[in-house]
């Protein structure tokens, strides 16, 4: 009898053990869009638009299908720049990704069509999904085929086109990487001689991809670039170079942004505004659409003009830290080497003191006699207001902030840059507030609110009053600019209408867009309202501060 407790306590624990297993294996539904995906891979289907979406990824095929596949109930992630999750098997047989269990058992058993995913995520060669009998299918993305676009319709009387840049890769194939550059050749003609006085340039280059979010070849198939010429080259009279960018404005429908923030860039007086043009862009061969051809960021006497074989740093603060030397300072403010892009360890050392010594003493007590010592004040300033005007969401000290770091000691902020999501073109702010209004760079870094540097400028009065004193300046020629956005967009004449006419979005949702417009005067409209309406909104509480 004094065995019965114990088999007692063996069935029970059987008992539970079979039942934990048997939950395990129960299976999920399939999502929607499951069978639709497994068809396109079989029957050799390619996809040449992604997009994520509420309820999940959807895909638009080589042959116009178009279908949204549900990726709410299992692991889903863009892998585009990083590894994908290790799979693995637990001793129940679950499928674990990264070390976290799926829910999902393996059952080799199973057909594919009556299988479920549990893993799917974007990777440089399609979209790959795991499913529960072991299988992994990837659907690949499909290369744009070259397209003719008929000739431009004549210009009307007294009117210039907007130049044709020609690019061309040696193997005739896409640019799939922002860090391997490809052999090519570049044509630019501009026979209206509309910003130079050369009919054709011609020369050999390298070109690759470039940008972080807006760098996309599986899902933006209108993508940005990055050219290196052979040769320097004065193109469009701008500066003497090899380096150029491309910049495909695909989320900024208006196609004005970055051009618009860059006038503004010069009416406050940065040491340097990337020049920039709007062309029009064929790529071996095939229509791409309407373009910024931009000076790329770089240190030489044009640029960013500094000596960095003195002593000189050029700074970049980006969230993703991509460059070689990174790091993150005591106050959140993620930094990057730019050049010299292999610093010395004593200048790595330099600078991260630097940053530290500016930091403690700008949150010092007594800071306001303090922090001046380390930075160009007006710089700061002038930056402020471009980037809390244009309510510039990567302009809160988290992305695309370029400074420099010179002998005299003073960090400047030096030029600004990447301006497609401003201007009421964003939708996640978290403010809760119209695009056009609320405080955002002034009170807030990556960290979130009553964080970062400005937030503490702020908190001096003669800071206060110096930024006050600057808007009252500016402020005039910010107003008078507001009727040179149309100019701008009568300068492209009928080339957004090309661009659209190749990809039409006008009538669909492109993260992070705030307002859906349906047509191009729309989005002009929805821009200069987002001008005026800020323009209101700062004037009015600058004064209040």
């Amino acid at each position: 009898m004094k065995r019965l407790p114990l088999i007692l306590l063996s069935c029970l624990l059987l008992l539970f053990s079979c039942q934990e297993k048997e939950q395990l294996i129960t299976p999920r539904k399939q999502p929607s869009g499951f069978q639709e995906f497994i068809a396109a891979y079989k029957t050799g289907h390619t996809y040449k638009l992604r997009t994520i979406v509420n309820d999940g990824l959807r895909l638009t095929l080589d042959d116009d299908t178009e279908f949204t596949l549900d990726v709410t109930d299992q692991f889903f992630e863009d892998c585009s720049h990083s590894l994908p999750k290790v799979v693995a098997l637990n001793q129940n047989g679950e499928y674990l990704v990264g070390g976290q269990p799926s829910g999902v058992i393996r059952d080799v058993s199973i057909k594919d069509e009556d299988a479920i995913p549990f893993y799917v995520y974007i990777s440089h060669d399609g979209i790959h999904m795991r499913i529960s009998n072991g299988n992994h299918f990837i659907l690949q993305y499909a290369e744009p085929k070259p397209e003719v676009t008929p000739p431009d319709p004549p210009q009307p009387e007294g009117k210039k086109a907007l130049p044709v840049i020609y690019l061309s890769t040696d193997d005739g194939k896409a640019v799939t990487s922002k860090v391997d550059y490809k052999p090519g050749s570049i044509e630019i003609r501009d026979p209206d001689h509309k910003f130079w006085d050369v009919d054709i340039f011609t020369a050999k280059m390298q070109i690759r991809g470039r940008g972080n979010s807006t760098w996309d070849p599986w899902g933006k198939p209108k993508l940005p670039y990055m050219i290196k010429l052979e040769e320097k080259a004065r193109i469009f009279n701008m500066s003497n170079d090899k380096s150029w960018n491309l910049l495909a404005n695909w989320v900024d429908k208006s196609l004005l942004r970055n051009r618009v923030c860059f006038e503004l860039s010069k009416i406050v007086g940065m040491s340097w505004t990337p020049k920039a043009v709007p062309v029009e862009v064929y790529f071996n061969g095939g229509y791409v659409g309407l373009y910024d051809f931009v000076e790329h960021k770089k240190v030489s006497k044009e640029r960013v003009n500094i000596d960095v074989d003195a002593g000189d740093m050029y700074f970049e603060i980006e969230s993703n830290m991509d460059e070689p030397v990174c790091w993150e300072t005591d106050h959140g403010h993620p930094m990057m080497f730019k050049d010299p892009e292999q610093p010395t360890e004593e200048q790595q050392a330099y600078a991260k003191k630097f940053f530290k010594d500016f930091e403690d003493a700008l949150w010092a007590k007594e800071f306001q006699d303090v922090y001046q010592q380390y930075i160009d004040v007006d710089s700061f300033i002038n930056y402020f207001i471009v980037e809390e005007f244009s309510k510039d969401v990567d302009g809160n000290l988290r992305k695309s902030t370029f400074l420099t770091l010179t002998n005299n000691g003073k960090l400047e902020m030096y030029h600004l840059w990447d301006f497609d999501i401003s201007l009421g073109n964003c939708d996640y702010y978290g403010d809760g507030k119209q695009p056009w209004e609320g405080w955002w760079v002034k009170d807030q870094n990556g960290h979130g609110r009553k964080h970062g540097w400005y937030y503490r400028l702020f908190m001096d009065p003669e800071f206060v009053k110096m930024v006050k004193q600057r808007w009252n300046e500016v402020y005039p020629e910010f107003l008078a600019f507001y009727d040179k956005i149309d100019e701008m967009v009568e300068e492209m004449g009928d080339a957004p209408a090309r661009n659209f006419n190749k990809w039409k979005r006008l009538n669909t949702y492109d993260w992070p867009q705030y307002k859906v417009t349906g047509s191009y005067q729309g989005e002009v409209d929805w821009l200069k309202e987002n001008y005026r309406k800020r323009l209101e909104w700062m004037n009015t509480n600058i004064a209040k501060l």
